[in-house]
């Protein structure tokens, strides 16, 4: 298997995926004016939901390849 896997970058693309979105939606759309909206995107999603994905994603996948290769 070579490093890093597909599913490496996968899960970079979006973590930093999420982390942008909330970053331009800060700077441009004032997200950050709204009330309970940074506890939403960035205490519930970024530090629960998406991890969550992530490593789901992460364990899930090399497990199917493992079924079906060998």
């Amino acid at each position: 298997m070579p490093w890093p896997p597909k599913i490496f970058w996968v899960g970079l693309v979006l973590y930093y995926g999420f982390v942008a979105i909330c970053w331009i939606g800060e700077a441009t759309a004032g997200w950050n004016h709204i009330p309970l909206a940074v506890e939403v995107y960035a205490a519930l999603l970024g530090t629960w939901i998406v991890p969550l994905i992530m490593s789901v994603i992460y364990f899930y996948f090399p497990e199917k390849a493992e079924e079906a290769g060998g």
